[in-house]
């Protein structure tokens, strides 16, 4: 780090401090100070990571994967709102008893890496802190391939929709893989907490034809589509895909939507899938 850029930190965190210390709540517990001075300095390491002229990636993810699992299992890291790590996903659910950090890095246009962390809220103010280890080398695209935090399909998740079904929460995932030059993919999977551990829940959408782990849309890197839960509608929705021309069918990359949208519904357990949904509004 350099001189100005260590002043800068060192002014930032001087800031929070006082605003900290100023607080009635805040003032009166230490461990928001230290978790203040910790997303600070994981702050300031993002935005090194994604600046244009970075001299070594390598030692600044692994200085941000040695203070990132620490920071967010420190007590009180739960109700932290987190807000200064703007420049990567930080999604929490309803209940507020997960919360999943994401990121990524590009090695080039055609290889991306991603990294993450799962916050589990347990009894007494604790944490649980899980690390997601990305699979570089699986499949991308099957809809019935397994999961777990050790063997983990990198994305960056954008939103997480709560639901209970007798007794049991799940928490669908909604994320999105640069993937390649040719073709970026979203997914839509369920994550379950089970023996007090986060686990993917299999088996679990019905697309129209059979039971699969989760959902998954690849598509042409030139275009964008939509893929989130409608609450008005109660159903995630997205753009219904077809290929550019039909000679491209079954090549993903040149896929693209075609102006209509389909859905899933949550039916006792199950998500089951509904073609031709009106999402337009």
């Amino acid at each position: 780090m350099n001189i100005r850029s260590y002043i800068v930190m060192l002014r930032n965190i001087s800031i929070i401090l006082l605003f900290l210390c100023c607080s009635p709540v805040w003032g009166q517990n230490d461990g928001y100070l230290e978790l203040a001075k910790a997303e600070e300095q994981l702050h300031l390491l993002f935005n090194r990571l994604y600046s244009d002229t970075l001299p070594d990636r390598e030692t600044l993810l692994e200085q941000i994967q040695e203070l990132m699992p620490s920071a967010l299992s420190s007590e009180g890291s739960m109700e932290y709102p987190w807000n200064r790590l703007n420049r990567i996903g930080v999604v929490t659910s309803d209940d507020k008893q997960i919360r999943i950090f994401t990121w990524h890095v590009a090695d080039d246009p055609d290889h991306y890496r991603y990294f993450g962390y799962i916050q589990v809220a347990r009894r007494r103010d604790r944490v649980e802190v899980y690390e997601l280890e990305d699979n570089l080398n699986g499949p991308k695209t099957g809809q019935n391939i397994s999961q777990s935090p050790e063997n983990w399909h990198g994305k960056l998740y954008y939103q997480i929709v709560t639901h209970t079904h007798q007794r049991n929460t799940f928490y669908t995932l909604l994320g999105m893989d640069f993937n390649n030059s040719m073709s970026t993919i979203k997914t839509i999977e369920v994550m379950e907490i089970r023996r007090n551990r986060p686990r993917f829940a299999e088996d679990i959408f019905f697309n129209g034809i059979e039971q699969v782990n989760r959902m998954v849309f690849e598509y042409s890197s030139q275009v964008s589509i939509s893929v989130r839960y409608d609450r008005q509608l109660k159903m995630i929705t997205f753009d219904h895909l077809v290929p550019f021309h039909p000679v491209y069918a079954g090549d993903h990359k040149f896929y693209g939507p075609d102006g209509s949208f389909d859905g899933l519904e949550f039916v006792e357990g199950t998500w089951i899938f509904r073609g031709d949904v009106d999402a337009r509004n």
